[in-house]
């Protein structure tokens, strides 16, 4: 009898077993760890590193190089994990799925230089809605999820490059000219951009200065094809007077790749460009630009990572729109500004 009794404990207690495993509340099971009982309650918390991602619009802008070696400096510091990710060239269909690919891997933060507003707006609310901390810097996203903008006042920005030409203008007696103009952009869709020419064209018309807007070309941010559009719209309207870059682009390469733009510098032609880099103040040297109005990237990498942990630690955030700055430059400063930068070639 004995014997029965004891096979019908051995056939029932698996059942017995899973009937208080599915009883016990959460907070009352025990783990067996190196011969201690521990309650769940008792374990730390699993820890990994803050991943933060920055995606620009493009690797092959070295624009960036500042923003990016600030940031790396600034994840260093706060003792996170920064990576640097984005297309080679500006797409923002490519854009996108880099984005995708980072909220599938559930890093903690994303940092975006928005390529096109309207394509980016979705898979930033995707992001937000994953529980990712997301901002933008460089170039903003209006209207979406993201928490804050790091960067240049674009409009600000562009009004200030306005005022620098309507100042050179009126020094040559120019005002009461309707003067040829073209303008230079990256993206079409660029909110940066579009904010840049906004605030020039708007600077202008309070200064009562007359520009005829004749062309606006697109380099799509590539150091090349800003020289070649340049170049060939030189070589098509050479009645051209006046010309704004909203950018830096087509003075990043060799001086020497834009021979009909020089000459129509030599010859009277006014520019001023967005942007101070190193080899954007060289080519004003030579004449490409009579006025730089430029933004400080070290700074917007610096801050944008500081804040960007600041929210995915979820301390408080000073502002929606985080400034890093503009500086102005023009044939007086130009050599003393040129010190304050670093060199590096584009071929």
């Amino acid at each position: 009898m004995a014997d029965h009794r004891t096979f019908n404990w051995i056939i029932l207690s698996p059942f017995l077993l899973l009937f208080c495993f599915l009883t016990l509340s959460p907070s009352s099971l025990t783990i067996v760890a190196k011969g201690k009982l521990t309650t769940t309650s008792d374990l730390p918390p699993r820890t990994r590193p803050i991943v933060i991602a920055v995606v620009p619009k493009s690797l092959d802008n070295p624009l960036f190089i500042d923003a990016k070696e600030a940031a790396e400096l600034a994840a260093r510091k706060q003792n996170v994990v920064l990576e640097w990710v984005a297309p080679f060239k500006v797409d923002p269909d490519a854009q996108v799925k880099v984005i995708e690919g980072l909220i599938w891997r559930k890093v903690d933060g994303i940092a975006i230089s928005c390529s096109d507003p309207a394509k980016i707006r979705g898979v930033i609310a995707k992001a937000a809605a994953a529980g990712i901390k997301v901002v933008t810097m460089d170039a903003d996203c209006p209207n979406s999820k993201r928490i804050f903008y790091c960067g240049t006042d674009n409009y600000k920005a562009g009004w200030a490059c306005g005022e620098a030409m309507a100042k050179i203008l009126t020094k040559k007696g120019w005002t009461a000219k309707k003067l040829n103009t073209a303008v230079l952009t990256g993206g079409i869709e660029a909110d940066n951009l579009n904010e840049r020419i906004r605030g020039f064209k708007d600077a202008v018309a309070a200064a009562q200065i007359k520009l005829n807007y004749k062309a606006l070309l697109a380099c799509n941010d590539d150091i090349s094809t800003g020289a070649k559009v340049v170049e060939a719209y030189i070589k098509n309207h050479p009645e051209t007077q006046v010309f704004y870059f909203a950018g830096g682009w087509a003075f990043l390469g060799p001086a020497e790749s834009m021979p009909l733009y020089q000459e129509w510098c030599n010859h009277g032609g006014i520019a001023v460009s967005m942007d101070t880099a190193f080899s954007v103040i060289q080519a004003a040297q030579k004449g490409f630009a009579q006025a730089l109005v430029g933004q400080d990237f070290r700074r917007m990498g610096e801050l944008t990572v500081n804040y960007l942990v600041c929210a995915v630690k979820g301390l408080p955030i000073p502002d929606k729109f985080i400034d890093s700055g503009l500086e102005r430059a023009d044939p007086s400063n130009y050599d003393q500004l040129l010190k304050t930068k670093k060199p590096w070639d584009v071929k």
